[in-house]
């Protein structure tokens, strides 16, 4: 799988304390959007399935987040590296610049191991209805083998969140939205 980055934990990119990784590519190109860098074609690395879960297991997570780039640009990578997490019994949270409805054509596989979507291209203008999606045309949808058990962009309970991470070495990644931007 071609990756831009990952983060060994984070509490705003979905449910509870979760493994996140951005993969490279992306061709949809939404105005505004907040990581071009992961949306070239070209650059990232290079990871295999199985070593980005020598990773997920030097710690316990309650589930995965995928994000962009453009995840479903990657299928086969995509469905192993969800259905290895769900073997593993963690959750799974894919961000896509899809709708549900497109996906169901060409990749409904996947989707039966996604416990939450993000669906939807980014619109800087809209602002985001829960505090895991980009923007507010973006839906939050809980899964079940592929089909949505509930829509929950408009929860009470999730608002706006962010994180400031910084690593041993100083580098400081943000994740999560921030209300000023």
């Amino acid at each position: 799988m071609r990756i831009n980055n990952y983060i060994e934990g984070s509490c705003v990119n979905g449910p509870g304390f979760r493994f996140c990784i951005w993969v490279q590519g992306c061709k949809r190109g939404c105005p505004g959007c907040f990581n071009k860098e992961a949306c070239k074609m070209q650059g990232g690395q290079e990871m295999d399935i199985s070593e980005i879960f020598r990773i997920i297991n030097r710690k316990k997570y309650d589930g995965i987040s995928v994000s962009g780039g453009e995840p479903f640009y990657q299928k086969n990578d995509l469905e192993l590296l969800l259905k290895t997490a769900k073997e593993q019994k963690l959750n799974t949270l894919v961000f896509t610049g899809f709708l549900y409805e497109e996906l169901l054509k060409d990749c409904s596989s996947i989707l039966r191991y996604c416990d939450y979507l993000i669906d939807g291209p980014y619109i800087r203008e809209l602002p985001s209805h829960c505090k895991y999606a980009g923007s507010g045309n973006q839906r939050y949808l809980k899964l079940r083998d592929g089909l949505i058990e509930s829509d929950l962009t408009f929860s009470t309970e999730d608002s706006s969140e962010c994180e400031i991470i910084i690593n041993p070495d100083g580098i400081v990644t943000t994740t999560g939205f921030f209300d000023i931007l």
